[in-house]
């Protein structure tokens, strides 16, 4: 009889713009680790794909590792896997990136690895059926996607080797990844293992992050220090009767097809939980419970699917954000091919940059709250709209930048961009500094995210004391007492936005216990005049008895500038108008210091770390700086001002278990003013850098 095959796929990939000493670490302990054993047991045949962001830094820092995979290549034991080269989500790219994604992958495999690849890894196996069209115009002939993706599209048991599936007769190969080998692979036994793939003769798919293999949890002492990838390979030769592995260009040689088949919008299963709005995800994870527990798991399991990648977009706005700014920056770059722009090509590569699709979403890794994935995309994106946009002279742009069907004022000028939203309450939602190539406002806001209901039974455990556990399956938290501090905010976070608060009102209050005596924070501004060529707009709210009217100025300098009315009986309040910034760390280090200034004091006051929380009177001027970033600005107040200082944390999952993180520095500049029939008060707020 002849030998079941395995179709052994591994994926290997850092995003753009995370830290240097965790590419290191990762070739240390993973990859490297990976592919000298994968050398030593040369029967092992393997399809690999190393991503665009990777494949960069190997090239820079471990030239040596890619060497080690290339031999591999050669003697036909490894071949490589493209895809989009910066990770994209294919799904959501214009088709000329999409397209230049695909295509500057193969070129950079050939270079490197010595092989174009016909094959290709997709982003979080997150499917569309467009997809088998842009897929195939690159060149590729198949891709890797989990069985559930198919049993979805109802193929039947036992699922063959490979399926075909085309749109518009633009056609592809699809490969069913197993889930009984994910969930195995590395946390069963070699033995166990062995016993599931022979227990027929059949063909069978592995694909995976390698991560596994010492970067996840556990997976260190028990991939590497207890030996478990080397015994499962020692395992295949020993069994090489039945079982072998096999590339998949080869098993598109040998075999047919099982036939076609059309799949929906998809992704893995848990990607459908992560995708929705919190409640609705607990709604969705309940209802599979109950059907697990009514004995329909399995079935439902085929059928039952929650939200789809897009979904982020919604459920975190500062990723629609980012993701309206990259579509932004696309057309720009397009408009330089056109026009044969000399620095075209540049732009493009930074655009792809901007493009990785690990800082727009949030699941079991760490995502989107991790600010330094956020503000590389962005800096790549600024960087691109600078070679091929750059602006000598200041503008307003009244457009929907960020597509909810109301207008935006786009402010650009030489140093800034200032994305307003009149319908958002009126504030700044993007701001960028041009120079810097950094979104000074790049804070993630907190909200309520399904697994907290899991953070107070949470426990504080080493790696020792999880045992053998899959990251999917970990409750633990990285430190004690983060249920007191899961806040939700109340409105958006950016900067110039405005509030109407109580007299008594005070740092801590507004942190954790927000009440408003007007909510101009989410109110829709009218838009009385917008003047392009001055590039000044000014707008209006009216919000419970109270007119708010609110002009910005961009120049040298980004001057808001505040009229408040109130109606009625005068009465005192504190008019408020918050900017939310982010240095990227909560410490005095690189050069990150906030000072402020006070009358009647030399010198700033108080500790200098962005973290630090702190109220301060009477204050003139406030500096946010980085000397590491190129960041050097100053918040001019009219008049003096109390300031409030708040660190903002977030409390989220990785891998690691649940953590909390800061995200940035809430700068709140609040006057108590008296308010009424007769009685208003003016006022401005004046960014310089």
């Amino acid at each position: 009889m002849s030998p079941s095959r395995l179709v052994f796929a591994l994926h290997f990939h850092q995003p753009y713009g995370n830290l240097d000493n965790v590419f290191a670490d990762a070739v240390d302990r993973c990859y490297a680790r990976t592919i000298r054993l994968l050398a030593a047991q040369p029967h092992v045949k393997t399809a690999v794909h190393v991503s665009g962001p990777l494949l960069d830094w190997l090239e820079k820092h471990r030239p040596a590792v890619l060497g080690e995979l290339r031999v591999l290549v050669e003697r036909g034991q490894v071949e490589v896997l493209g895809g989009g080269y910066q990770e994209p989500m294919l799904a959501i790219l214009p088709d000329r990136d999409a397209h230049g994604q695909l295509q500057r992958m193969a070129e950079r495999c050939e270079e490197l690895l010595g092989q174009r690849p016909v094959g290709m890894w997709l982003a979080e196996r997150v499917w569309e059926p467009d997809l088998a069209r842009v897929i195939a115009a690159a060149g590729y002939r198949y891709t890797l996607l989990d069985d559930t993706h198919l049993r979805a599209a109802g193929a039947t048991e036992p699922l063959g080797p490979y399926y075909v599936t085309d749109k518009a007769g633009a056609g592809v190969a699809i490969f069913p990844i197993d889930r009984g080998l994910r969930t195995r692979i590395p946390f069963a036994s070699v033995d166990d293992l062995m016993g599931y793939l022979k227990t027929e003769q059949r063909v069978v798919t592995y694909g995976d992050d390698v991560e596994k293999f010492g970067l996840w949890p556990t997976t260190e002492r028990r991939v590497w220090q207890n030996g478990w990838l080397e015994q499962f390979c020692v395992a295949l030769k020993d069994h090489q009767e039945s079982v072998r592995t096999v590339l998949p260009s080869e098993l598109l040689a040998e075999e047919p097809s099982a036939g076609a088949v059309y799949i929906p919008t998809i992704s893995y299963a848990e990607m459908g939980a992560w995708a929705l709005p919190s409640e609705a995800s607990l709604a969705y994870q309940e209802v599979a419970q109950r059907l697990e527990l009514a004995g329909f798991g399995s079935d439902a399991a085929r059928f039952l699917r929650g939200g789809i990648w897009q979904g982020f977009l919604a459920k975190y706005p500062e990723a629609r954000w980012i993701y309206r700014k990259m579509l932004r920056v696309s057309a720009l770059v397009e408009a330089a091919r056109l026009q044969r722009h000399p620095h075209f090509e540049a732009a493009r590569d930074l655009l792809y940059q901007g493009q990785c699709n690990c800082g727009y979403w949030h699941g079991l890794f760490g995502g989107l709250y991790l600010q330094h994935l956020r503000a590389a995309l962005v800096s790549a994106l600024i960087a691109a709209e600078e070679l091929v946009s750059p602006r000598e002279t200041a503008r307003v742009e009244r457009v929907d930048h960020d597509g909810d069907f109301a207008d935006d004022l786009v402010f650009e000028s030489k140093r800034l961009n200032a994305y307003v939203a009149p319908s958002r309450g009126g504030s700044v939602y993007e701001l960028d500094l041009r120079g810097p190539r950094a979104c000074l406002t790049g804070v993630i806001g907190r909200r309520r995210e399904a697994y907290h209901v899991d953070v107070s039974r949470a426990q504080v455990l080493s790696d020792d004391e999880l045992g053998n556990v899959s990251a999917h399956d970990l409750v633990r938290a990285t430190e004690h007492g983060l249920e007191q501090r899961l806040v939700e905010d109340r409105y958006p976070r950016g900067a110039f936005v405005d509030h109407v608060l109580p007299a008594d009102a005070h740092a801590d209050a507004f942190d954790r216990d927000y009440s408003a005596l007007a909510l101009f924070s989410n109110a829709r501004h009218r838009i009385l005049s917008v003047d392009e060529h001055a590039a000044s707009a000014e707008l209006r709210a009216e919000v419970d008895g109270y007119t708010l009217t609110k002009r910005f100025d961009l120049g040298d300098a980004l001057k808001v500038s505040y009229r408040i009315e109130g109606s009625g009986m005068a009465r005192v309040v504190k008019f408020a108008s918050q900017v939310d910034v982010t240095l990227l760390s909560p410490d005095e280090v690189g050069g990150r210091r906030i000072e402020v200034t006070c009358e009647g004091h030399e010198g700033p006051l108080g500790s200098l770390a962005p973290g630090a929380r702190a109220t301060h009177p009477k204050v003139t001027q406030v500096r946010i700086a980085c000397a590491d970033m190129g960041i050097d600005v100053t918040i001019v107040p009219s008049q003096r001002c109390e300031l409030w200082r708040i660190p903002i944390e977030t409390v989220s999952q990785s891998e690691r278990g649940f953590e909390a993180s800061y995200q940035g520095t809430c700068l709140v500049f609040v006057w108590t003013v008296e308010l009424g029939a007769t009685k208003s008060f003016e006022a401005a707020l004046t960014l310089q850098g």
